[in-house]
């Protein structure tokens, strides 16, 4: 005798139990959850911005920046490999400042546009070295043209496409990384073209704010050395009113303890972005030598020949040379301190094997120069290497402000680095501060509207079908404890297009039943006996149902694959709810059938 109903009646009866303990602590606030039932399962779904309020912004992602850094770069490899093709540099060696000297005397790379790049030889025998072969071994870079003495190369039209919506990709990828560091999980971010919207249901102005600076922060980490030798600075004929040059004697190597090296200093409101705007102009004015960069930073008031108050904004150039050897990309790990000088906050860093391999070589060969550290085009530090530094490097929050507010940008800081730089600039585009009222109005007229909705159902399946509208209410209940349970073991969001999926598919999941019980039915009348009308009925209904569910599923699927934001939560939604009303409809509902016909032993079934 067949009693393997029994084991699915248990199994049918503890999954009930199951789902429901999971799902009951997001349903405290109307059924009281026990405390211990809180506290080993913290999982909850959390209510959307369009039911919860809160925040929505829009960025949009600079993916011309991405194919620059792309050309940029290639030029920097090319440097490398021309100057191994020619004899100058040996196979395999990265090349020092000397080596770089004597490239320069052989030939020079210029930028043009945000695409293309210009090799200019001085003898044409060094040209004739670098044939279409070369040129081939990097696949996005085609040849637009050669001369003699001059080779032009540019970005593949074929790969801009490709490059841009990798960096929308990344750009993406790394502020979610950040919003989940927050512990901010109940956050969405999306990808739409060329934009980025992330969405931040419930959080107060304090938060914003915070989140607005994490997110919006390129972090991109750079040490670069200081050419505290050039009088590039000091020559500048003409400068802006307003802008002034001073004299710092830093050292500049073993056998130069001390250096004259100008700077140029702006003071008073948007000075920083006053400094940027001039330097930005000398670059586009190619006055700025092709192997140098000019960065600005903080001025310390102490080495203020004005003595300006600390309250008051000064900012400062940094003549460097161009060269990054080492990235934020080379971190392993990163955390906050306390400096033990000045009892401030700082950032630990420690560098990955590569890295510090790359920062020991950097060091090394620039003892008694200084270093500046780099983030976001800012120097927030310049600090003389005294001896060669191997794996850990640490990062001097700039200013003179409130304790807390340095530990909390170096917070801030830590963040960023360890969910890595974004790929790309990011500018804000659109902000949206979005109230609950509205979610709350929808919630509730439709919380109504659905309940009376299925109540009717429920009603009208138990008047029409009797018993076996019994198990198909408890189907529908059963299948509606699976959808939100589902949703609550991973965290989900629920939103207003959410709810619409739910709805829908609980009147599929009373479909199912209806065929379901018109089949029995109709087995009944030809005189079979109620355990043959049930196999039966089930046998001549399930191609029926699964034919329809699986047109739906599939459906949801294009949703979830083309659709953006809203529609693709209705997707989510109507794909868990067609497998749990299939189990419902399908598997379940057997079992409870079985457990009648067989374990009842009731030879008439009632279903209308």
């Amino acid at each position: 005798m067949d009693r393997g109903w029994y084991l699915r009646v248990v199994f049918v009866l503890g999954l009930a139990v199951f789902v429901w303990f999971v799902l009951w602590p997001s349903l405290d606030r109307w059924v009281p959850a026990p405390a211990y039932l809180k506290k080993i399962n913290a999982r909850r779904i959390s209510p959307g911005l369009d039911i919860r309020g809160g925040l929505r912004l829009m960025y949009e992602v600079e993916v011309d920046e991405a194919v620059r850094d792309r050309r940029d770069t290639r030029a920097d490899q090319l440097l490398v490999a021309i100057g191994e093709k020619i004899g100058v540099i040996p196979e395999g060696e990265a090349p020092d400042r000397d080596t770089r000297a004597k490239l320069r005397e052989r030939f020079q790379i210029e930028k043009q546009g945000s695409q293309r790049i210009t090799v200019k030889f001085k003898a044409d025998s060094d040209t004739g070295k670098i044939d279409r072969e070369f040129v081939k071994r990097y696949g996005d870079l085609k040849e637009l043209s050669r001369s003699n003495k001059e080779i032009v190369l540019e970005v593949r039209t074929d790969f801009l496409e490709n490059i841009r919506e990798t960096a929308v990709d990344q750009a993406r990828e790394t502020i979610s990384n950040r919003i989940d560091a927050l512990g901010l999980r109940e956050t969405s971010v999306l990808a739409q073209d060329t934009d980025i919207i992330v969405e931040v249901p419930g959080a107060d102005e304090t938060a914003f704010d915070r989140i607005r600076e994490i997110i919006g922060k390129t972090a991109r980490l750079e040490f670069k050395i200081v050419d505290d030798e050039s009088t590039f600075i000091e020559q500048l004929a003409e400068i802006p009113k307003g802008f002034e040059k001073q004299t710092e004697y830093p050292s500049a190597g073993k056998d130069k303890p001390k250096v004259a090296s100008t700077y140029l200093v702006t003071r008073g409101k948007n000075a920083r972005q006053k400094l940027t705007d001039y330097v930005d102009s000398l670059a586009e004015e190619g006055k700025i030598p092709l192997d140098r960069d000019i960065r600005i930073g903080m001025l310390d008031p102490v080495d203020d020949e004005k003595k300006h108050k600390p309250g008051e904004e000064a900012w400062r150039t940094y003549f460097l040379y161009s060269l990054v050897e080492v990235t934020g990309q080379d971190i392993e790990d990163t955390w906050v301190d306390n400096d033990p000088q000045t009892s401030k906050p700082i950032v630990l860093l420690n560098f990955n094997d590569a890295g510090a391999n790359k920062f020991r070589k950097l060091t090394g060969e620039n003892i008694k120069r200084r270093m500046a550290i780099i983030l976001d085009d800012r120097v927030e530090s310049a600090p003389t290497i005294q001896t060669e530094i191997g794996r850990r490097c640490q990062i001097t929050m700039g200013g003179y402000r409130a304790y807390n507010e340095i530990l909390n940008e170096a917070k801030n800081l830590v963040i960023v680095l360890k969910a890595g730089a974004l790929p790309v600039p990011i500018r804000p585009a659109n902000e949206q501060m979005i109230g609950p009222t509205l979610g709350h109005d929808a919630i509730q007229a439709g919380s109504i509207g659905a309940l009376i909705g299925v109540t009717i159902v429920l009603v009208f399946m138990l008047l029409y079908y009797q018993i076996g509208g019994l198990i198909a209410d408890l189907m529908v209940i059963l299948n509606l404890l699976l959808i939100l349970g589902t949703m609550a073991f991973f965290e989900a969001t629920l939103t207003l297009p959410g709810i619409a999926a739910l709805a829908l598919t609980i009147g599929m999941a009373v479909d199912a039943n209806v065929l379901i019980n018109e089949r029995i039915r109709e087995e009944l009348r030809a005189g079979k006996s109620a355990r043959s009308a049930v196999d039966q009925g089930y046998a001549r209904a399930f191609w029926s149902i699964f034919d329809s569910q699986i047109t739906t599923f599939l459906a949801g699927v294009v949703l979830f694959q083309y659709g953006t934001g809203p529609i693709k939560g209705f997707a989510v939604m109507l794909i868990i709810g067609i497998c749990t009303s299939l189990f419902t409809g399908v598997f379940c509902s057997r079992v409870l059938f079985d457990w009648v016909v067989r374990g009842l032993r009731v030879e008439r079934i009632r279903v209308g």
